[in-house]
């Protein structure tokens, strides 16, 4: 049997990942693939779609996708830039900010299951290794 691939190993954790955050969210009324919205609008923050594009490392298409779907089920909202009139930015609805710490909570309950039986310091020699590879694939 053949021993599979770094990126096929990388892969199916995130598609599990994926899967168990969507099922954990749900409740919430909420995706995983909202996470990194939610996460850098949490506290009040405003950001313009360009900003959160950045934060969350899709492409502009996907974000755009990602937002129609958030506002039309009242997540976000938009605000005019109070320095751009021509821009707007993206802030998270009274509603999505009250499930923001559930939903933390549920993720971290994810991460631990991901991760159990692993020490400190594996975890942190993982993370070390996992934010290499994708400061080496970013670069490309």
């Amino acid at each position: 049997m053949q021993t599979a691939s770094l990126a096929q190993l990388i892969n199916r954790a995130s598609r599990a990942l994926a899967r168990d955050g969507d099922a954990a969210l749900r409740p919430l009324g909420l995706r995983y693939a909202q996470v990194p919205v939610l996460a850098s609008l949490s506290e009040g923050a405003e950001l313009t779609q360009k900003e959160l594009t950045e934060a969350a490392g899709i492409d502009q298409s996907s974000m755009a996708q990602l937002l129609a779907r958030m506002l039309r089920d009242g997540l976000i909202r938009r605000a005019p830039h109070p320095r751009d009139a021509r821009s707007h930015t993206v802030v998270l609805t009274e509603e999505s900010a009250s499930h923001t710490a559930e939903a933390h909570r549920q993720l971290a309950e994810l991460e631990e299951r991901a991760v159990a039986g692993f020490t400190p310091e594996e975890i942190s020699s993982f993370k070390s290794l996992l934010a290499r590879v994708n400061d080496n694939l970013e670069k490309s």
